[in-house]
């Protein structure tokens, strides 16, 4: 067992998470703590859990929180320094993942986030590789997070459908407090998804207003004019894909999305926002 925490969120998928929970547990060592959120509980799922799995500690919301909000309840439990995130359909492929860890915070300080390797269904596997990239983000179904780094932020916010924010969120965040995100070899991750689901018009509106919230959440007024380029991209990119449905509804949303959620709203210098804004244009920076 080493002293490594996994949170995992779930909705609505039934047994789905049982896989991601066998392939965690195969793995040499264990991680001391395991963290399943079920969001929108009728109660099935967690009397199972209790069965098949009793050193798994659930947690469940009967509102629907969004995987972020699943995540941010479950590192509030954390009692351990590292917690890795998956999805209810993603799992660690190497047996010695999380043994791993330790070693690679310890070499970086100053990262707030290791991302791991991942890929999907229908990619083919990714070489395993002693290499460390710095991000500017990260993506939620396979990356460990410090958790004391993460309790410095104001957190993940409830989103029951987060696409384009809950990650970028956090990792601004993270930058303005100095801290870094980087992408390792070694923890590698399999997703076991075709992404297909992001075609679906409820998708398409909620990454037009995520992303237009992201803007308001955090850019001063004089950026924007930015947030509205990005915005303006994002469209187009729906149109190219022919994911019109959901566009309009998706632009319509903005106003009182942004209102919502108007207590959330603290601008970071605008330095800070055009730095972080360089880093995502770099996409990958070698250290």
């Amino acid at each position: 067992m080493t002293p490594v925490a996994v949170i995992i969120p779930t909705f609505n998928r039934g047994t789905r998470v049982f896989l991601t929970l066998e392939k965690i547990l195969a793995c040499d060592p264990v991680p001391a703590e395991i963290w399943v959120h079920v969001d929108k509980s009728d109660g099935k799922l967690e009397e199972v859990l209790a069965s098949r799995f009793p050193s798994v500690r659930v947690l469940s919301s009967q509102v629907r929180l969004g995987p972020g909000g699943g995540r941010h309840r479950c590192l509030e439990k954390c009692s351990l320094p590292y917690a890795v995130s998956f999805d209810d359909d993603s799992y660690p492929v190497d047996a010695d993942f999380f043994e791993r860890i330790h070693a690679i915070f310890l070499a970086c300080p100053e990262a707030a986030v290791i991302q791991a390797t991942i890929w999907q269904r229908n990619e083919q596997p990714k070489a395993r590789e002693a290499s460390l990239t710095r991000k500017s983000d990260f993506v939620g179904c396979g990356y460990v997070v410090r958790v004391s780094a993460y309790k410095e932020t104001r957190g993940y916010l409830p989103r029951p459908i987060a696409y384009g924010l809950e990650e970028t969120d956090l990792s601004i965040q993270l930058f303005s407090n100095d801290w870094r995100v980087y992408q390792s070899g070694e923890l590698r991750v399999f997703h076991d998804t075709d992404l297909s689901h992001h075609d679906h018009p409820e998708i398409t509106v909620a990454r037009i207003t995520n992303v237009a919230l992201f803007a308001f959440l955090h850019y001063p007024v004089l950026l924007w004019g930015w947030a509205a380029i990005q915005l303006s991209n994002l469209v187009r990119f729906c149109l190219m894909r022919n994911r019109w449905r959901g566009v309009l509804k998706g632009l319509l949303c903005i106003p009182g999305d942004c209102f919502a959620h108007r207590q959330y709203r603290r601008p970071l210098p605008r330095r800070v926002v055009s730095a972080f804004l360089r880093l995502r244009r770099a996409e990958i920076l070698p250290e």
